[in-house]
């Protein structure tokens, strides 16, 4: 008598002494399922049936088996074609051998045996999950390593086809797979269909009521790999691409990215021994960026060089010129691996993709380390939309990196092979790409300069740019904000410029233009090396002698007086050759402010003069203000507190003229600090908070900063500690915040003051510590006074 899964069943439950109830309750299935398969209503139960019972009775493996082909058994027979109903099964297991030992992606590799091991799943579907990243960083082997340990859940084989989506020669088709496929598990070649909608069905068909699991090696699309996918639970598919396959239902979905550098690390170990890497590992990971292929790759090279240090090969990696060629052993090619994902798109027949290939070469031109739509549609002559569009493309084939939103940067060994492709431009059409970005930036930090400061006197530069298409900027914020997320990219840009010679004059306006942004955020130390690289070019006088007189201005702040000084000399001698008025008044002026923070009042005094006569000449209410400005200053200084109350006056006058709310607020801060320093500040009060107020309200922290400090001051003198700590506080902050070590030192002088009045000896000399080392290096006259004040709270501490 056949035997059948009626039978089997029953036999298993009773030998076990449970009741149908029991074995119900066990399976999660109901009491009448259970009778309809001992009676043979139910011949052929569903496979995730089958699993169901196997866990609640604790089958035998050879138990296991029976159950499995009983009730495959009907379900195979009344599907099968004709042509391959005899076809035995053939068990398979098709997996590659690993190359080399497999090291790290331990979450990863959890994540999928879990996906692929867990029988939950939903009827009629099988398991898919899919593995996706750039080209060398270790799918395939991820793949394989997850399938041999999945290797028990798929007991009639694992299937294995490389579906060179991305790789020499043309893909294969649906058809071509699923011959491969069929022909493998034992159907003749003969009975292989020729129809692709026909090969689909044979190969559900074959696959129905089987647990086996496919790799899919190397899918170029989601179209690709959809008719593969058995429409039958029980089977699993694991497929990997350099395209993005999201857009597939699939359990799970893995983005692999490059190996964290202790796993980097440790696959070099692997190949080349960890003794024969020394100090070099991590570097060389770095060099490889902690590619799998990379790494690989060196630690072939360093043991087919049993007498070269692992050191020689990381001097020979960081000729990013040579790179390329290290990475290249054997069929284990970097350069190779990365030319079939830029060939799979110029070879494919879709336009797009023939941008997309054009629009890689081309990012391969410029040194801006990440990209956004707008300065790539400017790199390309195209709208934001396409541009935008092209990106994501590139990036659904991991050509480029997206780690947030809307930016968008190469792979380091990406951005190597690029920058070779670009190479491969004429002459004219890189030098049309480049000037277009560069006019962009231009235009960018121009119209952020315009809206800090619309009358400044370096609007003068003859090629200043118009305002840009995109991206539009309602308020001078918005335009440092931006500037603040390209910041690398415009000194990437000065830098590329400069050392491709022939544009000088546009690298130095990027500077120039830049002013506003560098003041407003305290970025000194970017600041003057950008000066400097562009103001030994081939430049006009104009823009070499204000470039000199942003460097003055850069030198001051960072309390380096002396070369302040020389620079503003420079700068004033250019203007003067040029016969440029305004430029002369303007260094004058400035010359005379540091020669007032420097004590040299002798000095200052008849170059302020000199100063307001040319600006009176040039009738410009602003320079005539600014300078006024600066008599205020100096006449503070010397305690003639009716020439300051005249300057302030006058200057208020010019200001208002020239609608400059912040430096009417500022000389208004100047004539109340000279009130409190002499003898009344209660007096000055009400102008100091007046223009705090207003220069908060403008944005203008570093006036708001010196705003605050003169407000700790006066409230020291009316002896309110309370208040004026809270003020010296809040100038501090700001100090801090815009990298300010002067304003900072300055600050801390009045905290040590104000500390030691409430008793706080501890904090008060900390404070004065501070500021005395910065003087020391930078102002020796107020480092005498700081050192006298530490002295006499250290005396009192210890009487």
């Amino acid at each position: 008598m056949e035997e059948t899964f009626a039978a089997v069943l029953r036999l298993a439950r009773l030998s076990r002494g449970l009741s149908q109830e029991a074995l119900a309750e066990r399976a999660e299935l109901s009491t009448k399922a259970i009778g309809l398969l001992e009676r043979g209503v139910r011949r052929f139960p569903h496979l995730m049936t089958v699993d169901k019972l196997d866990r609640a009775l604790s089958l035998t493996a050879e138990e296991r088996e029976r159950f499995k082909r009983l009730a495959a058994r009907g379900a195979a027979s009344e599907q099968a074609s004709s042509a391959e109903a005899g076809a035995a099964w053939v068990v398979v297991d098709q997996l590659p051998l690993c190359r080399t030992a497999f090291t790290g992606r331990t979450q990863h590799l959890d994540e999928l045996r879990e996906a692929l091991t867990t029988t939950a799943s939903q009827a009629g579907s099988a398991v898919v999950v899919t593995v996706r990243g750039m080209a060398g960083v270790g799918k395939t082997s991820l793949a394989v390593e997850t399938a041999e340990a999945c290797r028990a859940t798929y007991p009639d084989g694992v299937l294995s086809v490389n579906l060179r989506g991305f790789g020499s020669g043309t893909p294969l088709t649906p058809v071509q797979v699923i011959g491969q496929l069929l022909r493998s598990t034992g159907v003749p070649a003969e009975a292989v269909p020729g129809d692709q909608a026909d090969a689909v069905a044979a190969l559900r068909t074959r696959l129905a009521n089987r647990r086996v699991l496919l790799l899919l090696d190397n899918a170029r699309d989601v179209a690709h790999v959809t008719d593969l996918i058995p429409s039958a639970s029980g089977s699993a598919v694991l497929i990997t691409s350099r395209n993005t396959l999201t857009t597939l239902p699939a359990r799970l979905h893995i983005q692999l990215e490059p190996m964290p550098v202790s796993d980097a690390v440790q696959l070099l170990a692997n190949g080349a021994g960890r003794d024969r890497l020394g100090d070099s590992a991590a570097r060389i990971a770095e060099l490889c960026g902690r590619l799998p292929l990379a790494l690989s790759v060196a630690g072939a090279w360093l043991l087919r060089r049993p007498d070269t240090s692992a050191a020689e090969l990381v001097r020979r990696l960081e000729d990013e010129t040579r790179r390329l060629d290290l990475l290249g052993v054997d069929d284990l090619d970097v350069r190779a691996s990365l030319s079939l994902s830029v060939d799979h798109l110029t070879n494919s027949p879709r336009p797009r993709d023939h941008e997309a290939a054009a629009a890689f070469t081309l990012l391969g031109l410029t040194a801006i380390g990440d990209f956004t739509a707008e300065s790539v549609a400017a790199l390309l002559g195209s709208s934001r939309a396409r541009a935008g569009d092209l990106l994501e493309h590139l990036t659904d084939l991991h050509l480029l990196e997206s780690p947030t939103p809307g930016r968008y940067h190469f792979h380091d060994l990406v951005r190597t092979f690029a920058n070779e492709h670009a190479q491969r431009i004429p002459e004219a059409e890189r030098t049309a790409a480049l000037d277009r970005l560069l006019d962009f930036y231009l235009a960018v930090a121009w119209r952020t300069a315009a809206l800090a400061d619309p009358k400044a006197s370096r609007t003068a530069w003859a090629g200043r740019p118009p305002a840009p298409a995109f991206p539009a900027f309602a308020t001078t914020e918005d335009g440092l904000n931006w500037i603040d997320t390209e910041l690398a990219n415009y000194l990437a840009i000065i830098e590329q410029t400069t050392r491709l010679g022939g544009r000088d004059e546009m690298a130095a306006g990027l500077v120039v233009g830049l002013y506003s942004y560098f003041v407003a955020r305290g970025n000194l130390i970017d600041w003057l090396p950008a000066i400097d690289a562009v103001v030994g070019g081939a430049i006009a006088g104009w823009t070499a002698a204000q470039l000199h007189a942003d460097a003055a201005i850069a030198l001051a702040e960072l309390a380096r007086y002396e070369e302040s000084a020389e620079r503003f000399g420079l700068a004033r001698d250019e203007f003067e050759a040029i016969g440029n008025l305004r430029g002369v008044s303007m260094t004058t002026n400035n010359m005379a402010r540091l020669l007032v923070r420097m004590r040299r009042y002798a000095e200052a005094l008849p170059l302020v003069e000199s100063a307001l006569v040319i600006n009176q000449q040039l009738g410009n209410e602003r320079a005539m203000a600014a300078t006024y400005n600066t008599m205020a200053e100096l006449h503070t200084e010397l305690g003639d507190w009716a020439a300051v109350e005249a300057d302030v006056a006058a200057g208020i006058e010019h200001y208002a003229r020239a609608d400059d709310r912040g430096g009417v607020a500022n000389i208004r801060i100047e004539g109340a600090w000279a009130r409190a320093r002499s003898g009344h500040p209660d007096t000055a009060l009400p102008d100091l908070l007046q223009s705090l107020s207003e220069l908060d309200q403008l944005g203008l922290r570093k006036n708001t900063c010196d705003a605050h400090w003169v407000l700790g001051m006066t409230y020291l003198q009316l002896a309110d500690y309370e208040s004026a700590i809270e003020h010296a506080e809040s100038a501090l902050e700001i100090a801090l915040d815009v990298n300010d070590p002067r304003r900072e030192a300055q600050v801390r002088v009045l905290l040590g003051e104000l500390l030691n009045e409430i008793g706080d000896r501890d904090d008060a000399v900390a404070n004065l510590e501070f500021a005395l080392t910065f003087y020391r290096r930078h102002h020796p006259g107020k480092a005498t006074d700081t050192e006298a004040l530490l002295q006499k709270i250290r005396n009192e501490t210890s009487a």
